[in-house]
């Protein structure tokens, strides 16, 4: 059973994806939620001053997303979009 199954149309107070902890990664949320990018959001235990491995441009991953192996926005972008 998932927070789904509790869902009902006239319970306002419902809300399985909330501003709580349990939705942050590693400690910290996305640098965009809601949007296309994966990377964490820069906060001061983890700024965004990492060099891309695929582009080499300075200051665009923080150390969770070096971590986690990813590459920047414009990369990933380029990497992912069909022509």
């Amino acid at each position: 059973m998932n927070d789904w199954d509790d869902w009902d149309d006239e319970d306002d107070d419902f809300d399985p994806i909330d501003d709580d902890d349990d939705y942050l990664i590693d400690g910290v949320g996305f640098a965009d939620p809601g949007g296309r990018s994966a990377l964490r959001a820069e906060t001061p235990d983890n700024p965004r001053i990492h060099p891309c491995p695929t582009c080499h441009e300075p200051n665009r991953l923080t150390g969770r997303d070096v971590a986690a192996g990813y590459q920047c926005d414009a990369c990933a972008d380029r990497d992912e979009s069909e022509f």
